[in-house]
């Protein structure tokens, strides 16, 4: 069978072969109705076109691929992982329609291999909790200005993007909770010190009552050494390794993962206010399309109570 070609997609849209080409190519200076938009992507569904990846760079400069680094180690958890399932399915789904591609890949904190950056030429990459060393690592493989934006972690300089929970806020919400009564805090650990600085700062409570856990981790000893306290625990999946040990209306659990309806009914849930690709996705489109329009250099996700 044929392969679709753009004079295809343009005569099943109804519309002219450079309309075509500037729907898929995401043209910042020409304005095209919603409609039309709506015709041209209804048109490539169903003729199932795909572009010439090779041949639009070569036009653009654009590569139409980003990049979803998460820095990992084996001493991180599996949960750690499965906990952003989620982000990564909705930025894929958020990029399709704007004819981006998404690639994913582990990046070691102590040896980061920055090859895939180089071999595949990425327009822009989301990169989840990076060491200090290793983000200054990725962007000096990019051009200057290439847009980079930090998941979970901070680090101090005005020139990057960088998406972190409200600890402040979100402790605030914890307190209220438990009616100011003492607390005991069990995370995954970040490999972005300032992530685990800035969590343990807000949640203002004795080292001994949090855990920031890896695979070398002591949770049985922590969780004796905490018995009888109430249990923040972030990351629903890790909850759910825990159900099996603590009481459950014992837990509040931080709902980072957007992944609420895992967990079974009588667990507190504190859930995002916003969904973080879409934060996530809107910067990295105004990094790359606008990217001298005024923005945060840091994004801070707030939490809400669930309530069923």
């Amino acid at each position: 069978m044929k392969k679709p070609t753009l004079k295809d997609v343009a005569k099943e849209a109804g519309v002219s072969v450079a309309t075509v080409s500037y729907v898929l190519n995401d043209v910042a200076h020409q304005t095209i109705p919603d409609e039309t938009k709506r015709r041209v992507l209804e048109a490539v569904g169903k003729l199932n076109y795909v572009q010439n990846l090779a041949a639009r760079s070569l036009s653009s400069g654009r590569t139409q691929l980003l990049g979803v680094l998460l820095v990992g180690s084996e001493r991180d958890l599996v949960s750690k992982y499965i906990s952003y399932g989620k982000f990564i399915d909705e930025l894929e789904r958020m990029s399709k329609p704007k004819g981006y591609h998404l690639m994913t890949s582990q990046i070691d904190p102590v040896n980061p291999n920055f090859a895939i950056i180089a071999e595949r030429k990425l327009d822009g990459v989301f990169l989840i909790d990076a060491r200090e060393g290793s983000f200054y690592s990725v962007s000096e493989k990019f051009p200057y200005g290439s847009p980079l934006v930090l998941v979970d972690g901070n680090i101090d300089d005005p020139l990057f993007r960088k998406l972190m929970p409200d600890f402040s806020q979100l402790f605030g919400l914890v307190r209220e909770t438990f009616a100011g009564n003492p607390y005991a805090v069990i995370c995954e650990n970040y490999h972005n010190r300032s992530m685990i600085e800035s969590l343990a700062a807000a949640a203002d409570i004795p080292p001994e009552r949090m855990l920031a856990l890896d695979a070398d981790g002591d949770l049985a000893d922590f969780l004796a050494r905490n018995r009888g306290l109430p249990l923040v625990v972030f990351n629903e999946f890790l909850a759910m390794r825990l159900l099996g040990r603590v009481d459950p209306s014992a837990m509040v659990v931080v709902c980072a993962s957007e992944a609420p309806d895992y967990l079974p009914e009588g667990i507190r849930l504190l859930v995002l206010e916003d969904s973080k690709a879409s934060v996530a996705y809107a910067t990295m489109e105004q990094l790359l399309h606008r990217p001298y329009e005024p923005e945060e250099q840091i994004r801070k996700f707030s939490f809400r109570i669930f309530t069923s």
